[in-house]
């Protein structure tokens, strides 16, 4: 097989450590960083979890801190990790507003920010939020919609956005059935819709929703085929990150 996991860029970790419900300390993000280049990864964007009103809703130059912090730990150690800054943020009424006032940080240097929906409340309003910030122009990726129950009942209105511009994160995990029948079913559908763009892993720690191990890219390159994954999880996350604002 050709596609090398070296050359997957995971776009979605929780990698930073004391800002949610990734790592607690260093060590924690250290091995899990070893856990990325022990099978090649090089470059991962921490995307720590914004929950405004929490104790997970860390200030944009918090996150810088601790990603120079833990980037300078890593080299010193020799791990050959490469991270870039982002957040998944909540989706929340005020989103526009936050948008508005760039209190986020997008992934890398793109403008585009990554939005998680919420697993308990209707994904009417989140849908209308998403048409609103997709006609002024907004750069969105929706994180995991595969994992919201909302979500799968209103598969027509996700094709609808996703021609208008919104792009699509499916966690991995889901594809390997680590979230349940239900998750796994909706993952596939939405590759097979075409309205998937990028797979990331949504990494915590290594103990649980760690990131993919040799044997498990191998399946999903049986499963998916070459081509796909490596578009997923190579080609279009590499695209992000030359982007620029």
């Amino acid at each position: 097989m050709s596609l090398q996991l070296s050359n997957f860029i995971d776009i979605h970790t929780h990698i930073l450590p004391g800002l949610d419900d990734g790592p607690k300390n260093l060590e924690e993000s250290i091995a899990l960083a070893k856990c990325y280049t022990d099978v090649g990864v090089s470059q991962i964007i921490a995307t720590c979890h914004y929950i405004p009103g929490t104790a997970w809703a860390a200030a944009s130059q918090l996150i810088l801190d601790k990603i120079a912090d833990l980037q300078g730990c890593l080299q010193r150690l020799d791990i050959p990790l490469i991270i870039y800054p982002g957040m998944e943020i909540a989706y929340h009424e005020k989103l526009q507003e936050h948008l508005a006032r760039q209190i986020f940080l997008p992934l890398g240097t793109s403008n585009y920010y990554l939005l998680e929906p919420s697993f308990t409340e209707s994904a009417e309003a989140l849908f209308l939020c998403l048409d609103q910030l997709l006609t002024q122009g907004r750069k969105i990726i929706l994180a995991h919609p595969e994992r919201i129950p909302a979500f799968r009942e209103m598969g027509s209105s996700i094709d609808e956005l996703v021609r208008q511009g919104l792009k699509i994160q499916v966690n991995i995990g889901s594809l390997l059935g680590k979230f349940g029948a239900a998750s796994k079913q909706s993952g596939f559908d939405l590759i097979a819709g075409k309205c998937v763009h990028y797979l990331a892993s949504d990494a915590h720690g290594v103990e649980s929703r760690k990131p993919p191990t040799r044997e498990e890219w191998l399946q999903l390159a049986t499963t998916l085929g070459i081509q796909l994954l490596e578009q997923l999880c190579c080609i279009n996350p590499a695209q992000l990150l030359k982007s620029k604002n």
